[in-house]
């Protein structure tokens, strides 16, 4: 991802109150600690994209190993079961691998039964509830404070 890809990871302002997430997104893969990966198509501009990023041991995801979390996975509806998907989450596996992290680890909305279906497909397993509550400022500097119950999936690569 390049800087000027920011605006375009809003999905035509579908996505913009995470603006400020974004922006340290980026700042976080520019020093390494999360690699971005964006689909782009020609005709289409941004299609899909994922968030991959380094974490250190910790008790509620991963007591005893390092682990690549994946967040904000998506592909645009007309792309999908054309297998983006797929390849962004074998990307995914492959950084894991490169980066010496041997768990992948994500939350999935538990109202998103295709991505739950397409996780467990991919060699997920789920392993806790996630309560889904999460604070950030948005691009209007407004604190939002946002809940989204999740079930929490890893897989070893």
């Amino acid at each position: 991802m390049v800087e000027e890809d920011l605006p375009l990871i809003e999905w035509d302002g579908e996505y913009a109150r995470y603006r400020k997430v974004y922006r340290e997104v980026f700042r976080n893969q520019l020093i390494g600690l999360t690699t971005a990966l964006i689909a782009e198509s020609p005709d289409d501009g941004i299609v899909g994209q994922v968030f991959l990023t380094k974490k250190e041991p910790n008790p509620t995801f991963s007591p005893e190993d390092r682990y690549l979390f994946i967040s904000s996975f998506r592909v645009k509806e007309p792309f999908r079961g054309r297998g983006l998907g797929t390849l962004m989450m074998k990307m995914a596996e492959l950084i894991a691998q490169r980066e010496g992290l041997p768990l992948l680890i994500l939350n999935c909305a538990r109202s998103n039964q295709a991505a739950l279906t397409f996780y467990k497909d991919a060699g997920f397993e789920g392993f806790r509830l996630d309560d889904g509550y999460w604070r950030y400022i948005d691009h209007e500097d407004r604190v939002r404070v946002e809940s989204e119950p999740a079930f929490s999936l890893r897989k070893r690569v």
